[in-house]
């Protein structure tokens, strides 16, 4: 049944190495966040490379985001602080939602997106 020349094989395993790798990323620069607390430095060194912590502030916003949005309208910074959200306009000029001179300014081309499913 296979005709990929095991090519779906070999990125499914990669797929599956990466989110492995990724998930140990993650705990190796929590236990570094860690190290540099406990031992109170920014830099932590190893046999080759020293590593730089540098906390910083994030912001973190509400789940229910329409008060925020109100409040940023009602004091009149909104056009300041919006902008384009390409993730849904895409897909309306692709279907054909929206003005021909706003799909006018764009170019279509052909990408492709390669997945993996479960047999």
């Amino acid at each position: 049944m296979s005709n990929d020349e095991g090519l779906v094989d070999e990125y499914e395993k990669i797929e599956s190495q990466k989110k492995s790798i990724e998930q140990r990323e993650e705990e190796l620069r929590n236990k570094i966040i860690e190290l540099a607390k406990q031992k109170n430095t920014d830099t932590l060194f190893g046999t080759n490379k020293k590593c730089s912590i540098k906390g910083y502030e994030k912001i973190v916003y509400p789940e229910d985001k329409m008060p925020l949005l109100e409040l940023i309208k009602k004091k009149g910074i909104y056009d300041k602080f919006s902008s384009i959200n390409y993730f849904k306009l895409s897909p309306a000029i692709i279907r054909g939602e929206i003005d021909k001179e706003i799909s006018d300014l764009t170019k279509r081309e052909k990408a492709f997106r390669v997945s993996l499913k479960d047999i």
